[in-house]
Order: structure tokens, then C-alpha cells, then sequence
């Protein structure tokens, strides 16, 4: 039996507990919904919201326990405050996990694009070479591909394609390469537009534009002003067939994503399933198991009206890298 004071100390603090915890949640409650709807002005300029694009899908799970909380407690406003942005969350990335209509091929050529950011310190040139042999890509988009391992690199791959030669370039200050299948010619290196690379590839159904992207500058506005000028000067203008792909450190929430969405299509939003999360991905195991899942899709693969995408995903390893990579099938629409 506890004394009196001791009683009423214990039921002060239980008191005061229960108070901080119902105003925590109504804080984050408020906190999630105002910055949500921050999204539509100022958007991004402000930093809660690019975080809140950033991880928009992990807020579901405090959002689902809070609600459950809320719900327990017939706190009802409360309920109505965290229902709000855990319905328009569970809403925006439910297409993702929903069966897809099942495409037939029909006519056209189909290929496959890959994008790999290989990661600068991975040296494992032989692991990045059998994960993209393993996939045999048509098409294939690298970033972070250091000068000193081209080499190497190339003559690995060098009978990738044993019924066609393969087909390289590399940029050694914004290490950025391409592989492919058919003949390319490189158009324009822009270091300027998000370290954008420009080919043509002849395929024999015709030209392809191919632009590879890694976006790497931190600041916000900078990384807007550069696919801006992408999309205005190098996507818009492209009458034929046209592939953008890359690491482009941003997520599928963000204005940046938007602007370029806009006028492109995404391999994954329309053939892939579930979140497809692509960094950081760690080398290091824990007892054989990776000691970190990765948190964000940055990596992309686009491409306008001249495809459709038959299927997209993320592979399950990463050779080496701190990145997963992508790929899609793409067909090549016969007008």
C-alpha cells in the first residue's frame, strides 16, 4: 500500500505523461498535415517539405500507430487530423501495389535499359559486371564510373553482346558512360544540366535520343534550374523517340520529379510494383544480412509517347555499389 504523497506523485506523473503524449501527437499530427499541404505552395523551397518528400512513404507506419492510438483513445478529432494525410499517402503510392493490366507485346522491338550508378569508391569491377550480365541490358546507363576502371570496365563487357559489338563513351569529368547494343554517337556532354550525357543511338528501327543524368549538387534550386534547362533546350524540342534515365537524387514526391513528369513517362509508375527503393544500399553484412534497408527510390528510368513500359524494376543487389539498379523493358510503339 503506497502512502499518500507517494500516491499522488505517481498519479501526477501518470497525469502528465498522458497529457505530453495525447499533445505529442496532436503536434505531429499538425506537423505532418500542415507540411503536406505546404507541398502545393511554396513546395519545395521550404526544407520540411523536401524532407517530407523525401520520406513520404516511412511516415506511414507512426501515422498508422498514431491513428490506432487515436482511434483506442476516441480521441475523434484527432482521428480526423491524422486520417487526413495517412489516407492521401496511402492513396498516392497505392497504385504501386495494385495489379496491373497485363500488356501484350504486339508489334515493335522491344529492348531493355538499365541504370546503374556504380559508385565511385566500388572497385569490385568484376561484381558490376556480372550483375549487368546477368541482366543484359540494351541499353545501359552508368554514373560514378571513375576514369581509372574504364578499362578494366570495357574488357570485362567486351563480349557482352556476342552477336553485335559493343558500343561505349565515357566522360571523364562527370563520369558518366554509356553501354549499348547498337551504334552511338555522342551529342553533347552538359555538366551544367545535371551532368547530362547525350547520344544518339541508331537502332534498326531507327534513332534513339539517349540522356543520361546524375544530379549531384545539394541545392535545391540549383538541381530545379538544371532539369529546367534540360527539359526547355534538350526533352521538349526532340521530335523522335527519346530516354531519359539516371540517378537523379531526388524522389517520385518532389517538384523536380513533377516538372519532369510532366512530359515523360516513369518505367516504374507504370510496370514496376511496390516502392522499388534504391539507396543507400550497404556492402557491409551483419551476421549475412545487410545492416541497412534502403530508404529512397532516386534512381529513374523515363521515356515519352514512342514506348510503353512492359515491365520495371529494382534488382535485388548491387555489385558492389551503394546503389541498387533499375531496369525496364521498354516497346518501341509502331505508329
Amino acid at each position: 500500500m503506497l502512502s499518500p504523497p507517494i500516491a499522488a506523485i505517481l498519479e501526477g506523473l501518470f497525469r502528465a505523461t498522458r497529457m505530453a503524449f495525447w499533445l505529442g501527437l496532436w503536434l505531429f499530427g499538425f506537423g505532418v498535415l500542415s507540411t503536406y499541404l505546404l507541398r502545393w505552395w511554396p513546395g519545395d523551397r521550404l526544407l520540411p517539405v523536401r524532407w517530407l518528400n523525401y520520406l513520404m512513404p516511412w511516415l506511414l507506419i507512426p501515422l498508422v500507430l498514431a491513428l490506432i492510438a487515436a482511434g483506442l483513445g476516441r480521441r475523434h478529432w484527432l482521428v480526423t487530423v491524422l486520417a487526413v494525410p495517412t489516407l492521401s499517402i496511402s492513396l498516392t503510392y497505392a497504385p504501386l501495389f495494385l495489379p496491373r493490366p497485363c500488356r501484350a507485346l504486339g508489334e515493335g522491338e522491344t529492348f531493355k535499359v538499365m541504370s546503374y550508378n556504380v559508385g565511385r569508391r566500388n572497385r569490385d569491377v568484376s561484381a558490376m559486371a556480372a550483375l549487368i550480365r546477368q541482366e543484359q541490358p540494351d541499353i545501359l546507363l552508368l554514373q560514378e564510373l571513375r576514369w581509372d576502371r574504364v578499362e578494366a570496365f570495357v574488357n570485362t563487357l567486351d563480349d557482352l553482346y556476342p552477336d553485335a559489338e559493343l558500343h561505349f563513351t565515357h566522360d571523364p569529368y562527370t563520369l558518366q558512360a554509356m553501354v549499348s547494343r547498337y551504334p552511338l554517337t555522342l551529342l553533347a556532354m552538359m555538366p551544367e544540366k545535371g551532368r547530362a550525357q547525350k547520344v544518339l543511338l541508331e537502332t534498326p528501327n531507327g534513332p534513339i535520343t539517349v540522356i543520361n543524368i546524375h544530379q549531384y549538387f545539394p541545392d535545391w534550386q540549383r538541381r530545379q534550374k538544371e532539369i529546367s534547362t534540360l527539359l526547355a533546350e534538350d526533352i521538349i524540342p526532340t521530335n523522335g523517340p527519346l530516354i531519359l534515365g539516371g540517378d537523379f537524387n531526388t524522389t517520385d514526391q518532389t517538384q523536380i520529379y513533377r516538372s519532369v513528369n510532366q512530359h515523360l513517362h516513369n518505367a516504374h509508375w507504370e510496370a514496376g510494383w511496390g516502392f522499388g527503393f534504391t539507396f543507400p544500399f550497404l556492402t557491409r553484412r551483419i551476421r549475412g544480412k545487410h545492416s541497412l534497408f534502403q530508404l529512397v527510390r532516386i534512381d529513374h528510368i523515363f521515356y515519352d509517347d514512342h514506348f510503353l513500359a512492359h515491365n520495371a524494376g529494382t534488382l535485388t543487389e548491387s555489385g558492389g555499389s551503394d546503389h541498387l539498379p533499375v531496369v525496364a523493358e521498354l516497346l518501341w510503339i509502331k505508329y
